[in-house]
């Protein structure tokens, strides 16, 4: 198996697994070449899982950046494959585990793996079939580390799909998603993966476990897809490595005329029996929110600034392990990463991902006050999330008045007028967007260069203003009805957005 990655000369090379621990380990990757924006997380995360449970097993702490050395620790996982076979993407021997594929439990049920799949985008996670955003298997010609990025991304991040064809434990429910919320170095994989393994080593898995003691406090089972599967039968939840990497699906490759080939079938059960967690697993990205009763999962519209305002609010969300600080955390060239394929009910609503830069000089606040610093970036999101959403709100029965052309009084429940309005409202949200997270953002965070509010507020009347102008001109009316909505819309708006703005000056 090779795995093709530019080092950081951009110079193509090509590993194998262990060999790609160690370029990682010594920062000497830039980037991997066959590997699809949806499947980063994925890789990412099972890299970090992987590494991080076999140097705790060992008692290290250091990376180490030799492939031989890597190769020892991940054979430490699996005793009973000392040749390796657990880590291969392809095992003739179907009794034997391959990478992200279980052994078959009895030769006969090599019977059941009627399916067959040709192309690794086929196999993978994303619905394709109607050929709209990504074209449905068009990689014929497909290497090695196209099958195994798309092996990750569906064994670890895939949902429900119809009778036999059932999602991972880590996330609510079979039509949710694998949420992302991570706190990690910008730029190539290697510093991210380093920052997550050491963080995972230096007392996260401990809060992992603290959160979810249905884990294993020492060794339990970590690779979920060492132990035959016939389909039958889940596995229960208890017990379970902390960091533990799960298979959803019964797979095998093999190789046919010098191309692989991917043999499926189906399951009358879920590989793990998790459904009563609703994806509260200890997964170190995954958000929980506040009510502790299931895992975040989030909507079609993705990563805006409402959705990261509730992820950071600490009153809202439980913020996952590798989202979180700790005093003496190095907080130079960190970025918040939001990431998440969307399911719906037989196809997906688009992958989501938001990276959010954290400026240098919030750097001494994290390490001399941590989490602190974290809950206060969450409270500037939210109430600048709230503000923008009440200025929204006084836009929407201003153009609301506009659009009713002149007519006295304002009806909120106008379905003409509110269908006119919605893609000028979406504007303001797309400008709002665009400025949330600016300079004055983090300057508020830090408490510095105040006061803030006031600007803020004003900075939203004026988009407000600015939309309800531009819908004015384009609002299709009679010169004598446009006079008329404009004054009672402008009126209205700046009656309103004027003690929105007010009010804050008067608290202070």
């Amino acid at each position: 198996m090779h795995i093709r990655y530019r080092d950081r000369s951009n110079e193509a090379k090509a590993a194998g697994l262990f060999d790609i621990l160690a370029a990682l380990s010594a920062d000497a990757v830039a980037s991997f070449p066959a590997l699809r924006p949806h499947q980063r997380q994925a890789w990412h995360a099972f890299l970090v899982q992987v590494a991080a449970m076999a140097l705790h097993r060992a008692g290290a702490v250091t990376l180490p950046e030799t492939g031989e050395a890597w190769r020892r620790l991940l054979l430490a996982l699996t005793p009973d494959w000392p040749d390796g076979e657990a880590w291969a993407l392809v095992v003739e021997d179907w009794g034997k585990p391959a990478l992200f594929q279980p052994p078959v439990a009895r030769p006969a049920n090599a019977a059941d793996y009627r399916g067959r799949i040709e192309a690794p985008d086929a196999l993978d996670m994303l619905v394709t079939a109607k050929n709209h955003d990504l074209k449905a298997e068009q990689m014929r010609d497909a290497a090695d580390d196209h099958w195994l990025f798309a092996l990750v991304s569906l064994q670890t991040q895939e949902g429900f799909m119809g009778a036999g064809n059932f999602g991972i434990s880590r996330m609510n429910g079979g039509f949710g998603s694998r949420t992302t919320l991570g706190l990690r170095p910008q730029g190539p994989p290697g510093g991210a993966f380093r920052h997550d393994v050491g963080r995972l080593l230096a007392g996260g898995r401990d809060r992992i476990l603290a959160r979810q003691p249905a884990l294993a406090a020492r060794d339990g089972p970590g690779l979920l897809w060492l132990a035959p599967w016939d389909g039958q039968t889940s596995r229960g939840f208890s017990g379970l490595d902390p960091l533990y990497v799960e298979v959803c699906r019964r797979v095998r490759l093999v190789r046919e005329d010098g191309r692989l080939v991917a043999r499926t079938a189906g399951s009358k059960a879920a590989r793990i029996e998790a459904k009563a967690l609703t994806g509260r697993t200890g997964d170190p990205w995954a958000p929980v929110p506040n009510d502790g009763e299931k895992a975040y999962t989030p909507t079609r519209a993705g990563f805006g600034y409402r959705q990261v305002a509730r992820l950071m609010n600490p009153k809202i969300t439980v913020r996952p392990v590798l989202a979180t600080a700790t005093p003496g955390m190095a907080g130079t060239g960190l970025v918040f990463v939001f990431s998440a394929v969307v399911r719906g009910q037989g196809k997906t609503e688009g992958f989501h991902e938001r990276y959010l830069p954290v400026p240098g000089f919030i750097a001494p606040l994290l390490e001399q006050h941590g989490d602190a610093i974290l809950d206060r970036i969450g409270e500037v999101a939210q109430e600048r999330a709230d503000e923008a959403g009440e200025m929204g709100r006084i836009l929407r029965h201003a153009l609301l008045a506009l659009m009713r052309g002149g007519r006295d009084g304002v009806r909120l429940d106008d379905e003409a007028a509110q269908r006119k309005a919605a893609s000028w409202q979406t504007t303001y949200d797309d400008r709002v967007e665009a400025g949330v997270f600016d300079d004055a953002f983090w300057n508020e965070v830090a408490e510095r260069d105040g006061p803030h509010r006031v600007p803020w507020r004003v900075r939203l009347a004026g988009i407000a203003r600015a939309v309800l102008d531009e819908a004015a001109v384009a609002a299709p009316r009679t010169e004598v009805r446009r006079i008329r909505a404009r004054a009672q819309a402008s009126s209205l708006f700046e009656r309103r957005a004027g003690a929105f703005v007010a009010e804050v000056k008067d608290a202070g």
